[in-house]
């Protein structure tokens, strides 16, 4: 039987407004210390001159392909571990968090292959990396490669605590270890001279006390301690945890196929096309934030009332999801459309990705409120376990759509007309993912029995 821990919330009972708003403000800090380790990067790096931002810019597709891969298997295990602990089952909750630990640490091993010289540079110059930038990308590359064994356990720490209604030991954990990134950042970049190396072995260590923090504060704060166990049933448990997860992995890893292949378009304008580009995706990093909080307060609602049967809540929460979303990015993309330079100023942007940037951006805020609608139901998808909704929305959007449609706007305008590829596409998306929000309702009547 699970004893509820005084900082948790009652996700069954308490109201749903009480409980979306405990659950969203802590997740949306915990989105912004994630954005945060990239934005001091790219802000420093930025400041060692265009060339050394365009090789981060290139690394960041592999960045978010391994950081997909971890995070679904996490937010299968969330999902799986917030539905077991509504139907009362607490043992079965502990046996997931354990197998989920070990497939997202052995998934995290997988990038250490680019250290292996033929591969790197076979790898990133396909992805249009010119030979000044490959020099960087081999600063960044070495210290980044070993941070991600240590945040897969501290993915996995997340998921535990947020599957049992805490979202606040996450949201510390990463401030403590941005806090530190954005300490050690300027320290090692510019007075120990190691450049983007720097930035690299700061977000690592950044990591590291993240990971400590949530460690050290796991037995105060959880009824679930995972720990590497393999059993005959290991194996069986980690398809559970991968039909929910994969889906998601592979929606967010078509983004970063995406992303690549837009960079070959951009990288046809040379270096400050593609920093450009970089630099008004951080921007909408941040604008959604707030929405990237409700989606993540989502997942486990949604997940633990299905597992309790109470269906009318996750109606209500979905609905008062959809409508703060709604009326926040309709504001935020009022504002960015009219001040884009503002918000840039801090990254120190030269003339013309300065300019590249305000174009992708006031293109892009053409589509925020059908983007944030999109986004909250994706976290309607995840909490009841159809991830491969998510995925084929996903899919559609970032490389069926997005992709030709910049080949076709290039071709016709040019530059000017690629940035537009982005609210095309999310239009696309948001009908698709109304498409399969009609066929989920029969569906959520159904536990999933097989994956839990």
């Amino acid at each position: 039987m699970q004893i509820r821990k005084p900082t948790n919330i009652d996700m069954g009972s308490d109201s749903v407004s009480r409980v979306l708003t405990r659950l969203t403000i802590p997740s949306m800090i915990t989105m912004l210390a994630h954005t945060v380790f990239h934005i001091v990067d790219t802000m420093f790096i930025a400041w060692l001159g265009t060339v050394p931002l365009a090789g981060m810019s290139l690394m960041m597709p592999v960045i978010f392909v391994v950081y997909a891969l971890m995070s679904g298997c996490t937010i299968g295990a969330t999902t799986l571990i917030s539905k077991n602990l509504g139907m009362g089952r607490l043992y079965r909750s502990r046996y997931l968090a354990n197998a989920a630990l070990s497939l997202v640490f052995l998934i995290s091993l997988f990038p250490c292959l680019l250290l292996i010289p033929s591969i790197k540079e076979h790898f990133f110059s396909f992805l249009g990396a010119s030979p000044e930038a490959l020099v960087y990308i081999n600063r960044y590359l070495f210290w980044q490669v070993w941070s991600f064994p240590v945040a897969s356990w501290s993915l996995l720490l997340d998921a535990v605590y947020r599957s049992q209604g805490n979202a606040t030991m996450p949201m510390y954990a990463l401030l403590i270890g941005n806090a530190v990134n954005m300490a050690l950042d300027p320290l090692l970049i510019f007075t120990f001279d190691m450049g983007i190396g720097g930035a690299a072995l700061a977000t690592l260590v950044g990591r590291i006390l993240t990971f400590a923090y949530s460690f050290l504060k796991l037995r105060h704060y959880s009824d679930i301690y995972p720990k590497f166990t393999m059993t005959r049933n290991t194996i069986p448990t980690w398809r559970s945890i991968v039909v929910i997860g994969l889906p998601l992995s592979l929606s967010q890893i078509s983004f970063s196929v995406g992303a690549a292949l837009l960079n070959r378009i951009f990288a046809q304008y040379g270096e400050a096309a593609i920093s450009g580009w970089a630099l008004g995706n951080r921007i909408e990093d941040i604008a959604f934030l707030l929405v990237f909080g409700l989606n993540a307060a989502l997942v486990p609602f949604v997940a633990y009332n299905l597992g309790k049967g109470e269906i009318e809540r996750v109606k209500e929460g979905l609905v008062f999801a959809c409508k703060w979303a709604f009326i926040l990015m309709c504001s935020i993309g009022v504002l960015l459309y009219a001040f884009p330079s503002m918000f840039l100023a801090v990254f120190r942007p030269e003339g013309l990705t300065l300019s590249y940037s305000v174009a992708s951006i006031r293109a892009s805020t053409t589509a925020y409120p059908l983007i944030a609608l999109t986004i909250i139901v994706g976290g309607l998808f995840l909490g009841a376990g159809y991830t491969q909704y998510n995925f084929y929305a996903q899919v559609i959007r970032n490389i069926l759509v997005r992709y030709p449609a910049a080949l076709l706007l290039n071709a016709m305008f040019g530059i000017d007309g690629v940035w537009w590829c982005q609210p095309v596409s999310s239009v696309v998306a948001f009908f698709v993912s109304l498409y399969f929000l009609k066929k989920l309702k029969p569906a959520i009547l159904d536990v999933r029995e097989e994956y839990i």
